[in-house]
């Protein structure tokens, strides 16, 4: 009896250890899987990273201490709210034609957007893309496109001079691009740690170069890409947060000059960067994906308008909106808000379709082509729903 009771009791607590090791392996493989890679020690781009004045500790840092408190409120709001986070019909896009990208003049600037925060820029005889994101989902577990196609073939993409990235998020930095276009990408330009991530995708180290805020990269003699700070993190699985670090970018030639901000919370750092690299002809804006349970590290479209004119940028094109289910505001909400904070601080928006072509300063799409697409009555932002800005 006392046998039997003995291996009765042991049984389901062998049971539970089994279970747990289960548990415990998959958690480690997975996060194996999707955690950010790193650079061995000894090695070159390692060394660069623990001399960053934003590397602590064995992580990068922003230059004060967030506050990230998601909730149970949040979960259940993401569970049973009901906002309308993704639109009923499928929103316009045109395919990308690539030859309205190119010029016979030396001087233009020519942009697109392919969905997100994907542009494909044509300026002064360059050709950049900022993270290249041309896939439906963009993780294992993450949300599907707005669209049932992307506006672009990545596999006929050809000769770009530079593709830069601004952080290690999936929706920012994507495998199959990735591994689609490098052969044809002559630099790619990356936040510390970063290019350990594209070295095992298998873009070679010397087409790699890693930037620290503030570094700046001579392409040529006329053009030159600087990083920036933002206010944000980084991380691809469960243990690797805030080990690569990431960056806005000022894109300059002889001719232009244009501001990617990357994904950042409003900061006084877009006054800074403003007063040493501004006027700008277009400032790229992220606006989309706020939330007040995370609005240190992700504008509202209120501070949208006010970084931007921050930054003095001549014309402000709202990106990181419209393609992936992220937040738990309706799809719509970014720029129906910055559009009117736009309208009441006299900043001129720049709003095409995806895929559609801007030509600076002659095409400029400011038509509101989402209008049509609301619902019959759409909810006014909640009360408190927005930061108060410290700035005038």
């Amino acid at each position: 009896m006392n046998i039997r009771l003995n291996i009765s009791l042991r049984r389901p607590g062998k049971i539970i250890i089994v279970l747990m090791l289960i548990l415990t392996g998959s958690i480690f493989t997975i996060n194996t899987v999707l955690s950010a890679a790193q650079y061995d020690q000894g090695e070159n781009p390692l060394n660069k990273i623990q001399a960053s004045p934003q590397y602590k500790d064995g992580r990068f840092t922003n230059p004060r201490i967030l506050e990230m408190s998601p909730s149970f409120g949040m979960i259940k709001k993401y569970l049973f709210g009901k906002e309308q986070r993704s639109p009923e019909e499928a929103l316009p896009q045109q395919q990308i034609d690539l030859n309205l990208l190119e010029s016979a003049d030396s001087s233009y600037l020519k942009v697109t957007n392919a969905g997100h925060s994907s542009l494909l820029i044509h300026m002064d005889g360059y050709r950049i893309l900022t993270d290249p994101v041309y896939e439906a989902k963009i993780s294992p577990v993450g949300p599907t496109r707005f669209h049932d196609e992307i506006p672009i073939d990545p596999t006929e993409l050809r000769d770009i001079d530079v593709v830069v990235i601004s952080h290690n998020h999936y929706d920012h930095l994507n495998k199959y691009s990735i591994k689609t276009i490098h052969s044809e990408v002559t630099r790619f330009i990356v936040p510390l740690g970063v290019g350990a991530q594209l070295e095992k995708w298998g873009v070679p180290r010397e087409k790699v170069t890693e930037l620290d805020w503030w570094d700046s990269y001579d392409f040529d003699e006329k053009l030159t890409i600087t990083s920036t700070p933002s206010q944000h993190f980084s991380g691809r699985g469960l243990t690797d947060r805030n080990k690569t670090l990431w960056t806005s970018y000022v894109i300059a030639t002889l001719d232009h000059n244009i501001y990617f901000s990357g994904d950042s919370g409003y900061f006084d750092g877009f006054k800074t960067i403003g007063e040493k690299y501004g006027p700008f002809d277009i400032a790229f804006m992220e606006c989309g994906a706020y939330n007040l349970e995370w609005a240190e590290v992700h504008m509202f479209p209120e501070e949208t308008v006010q970084a931007s004119l921050d930054l003095k940028a001549h014309y402000v094109w709202p990106i990181h909106w419209g393609t992936f289910n992220l937040a738990l505001h309706d799809w719509f909400d970014p720029m129906k808000r910055v559009t009117l904070a736009a309208e009441a601080n006299g900043v001129r928006l720049l709003t095409p379709i995806f895929g559609q072509v801007v030509e600076y300063p002659g095409r400029m799409q400011t038509e509101k082509w989402w209008a049509p697409y609301l619902p019959e009555t759409t909810p006014e932002p909640l009360a408190g729903s927005t930061p108060q800005l410290d700035t005038p």
